[in-house]
């Protein structure tokens, strides 16, 4: 019996997986098509015209006062700003910003968050998250590391 049950889950599993392998592969297609239309998207309705940051914060004490006083102010005419904190707008006010924020972003460290529109059409993300948490123990070298990636990519002239 032991015998027939597992020929019996062999033969499923051989029969399922091409199933398995032609979902797998329409699913990587259509990430990568999503993704170039995102980037498309990005760079004609805001890199193209000089805006290539998509800036991503909330209002959390640990670094709203921070970021709308010492990074908003250097990077604010060369960025989209979206606050995390009212994301449920979203979908009314910036569509477009929100679903290239989440298809970039990844599911780590996405607040706060800068995402670079580079050359060729890469996305740079440079993540503030851990830089602040260490900013809040007394430790500036990430915070101070990772504004001056921010500031090197992201704000230079094109």
């Amino acid at each position: 019996m032991d015998r027939l049950k597992t020929v019996g889950i062999l033969a499923l599993l051989a029969l399922s997986l091409p199933l398995i392998l032609l979902y797998a592969a329409v699913y990587l297609l259509w990430r990568a098509i999503w993704g170039t239309v995102l980037r498309f998207w990005f760079w004609r309705a805001h890199a193209a015209r000089g805006r290539p940051v998509l800036f991503v914060y909330s209002e959390s004490p640990n670094w709203q006062a921070y970021i709308e006083q010492n990074i908003l102010p250097l990077i604010g005419d060369r960025a989209v700003i979206l606050n995390w904190s009212q994301r449920r707008l979203w979908s009314s006010t910036s569509p477009w910003e929100a679903r290239f924020f989440r298809r970039f972003a990844g599911d780590r460290e996405f607040n706060p968050l800068a995402l670079v529109f580079c050359p060729r059409g890469r996305i740079k993300a440079v993540r503030f998250h851990k830089a602040f948490l260490d900013f809040k123990h007394g430790k500036d070298a990430a915070l101070r590391a990772a504004e001056a990636e921010l500031f090197a990519v992201g704000v230079q002239e094109r």
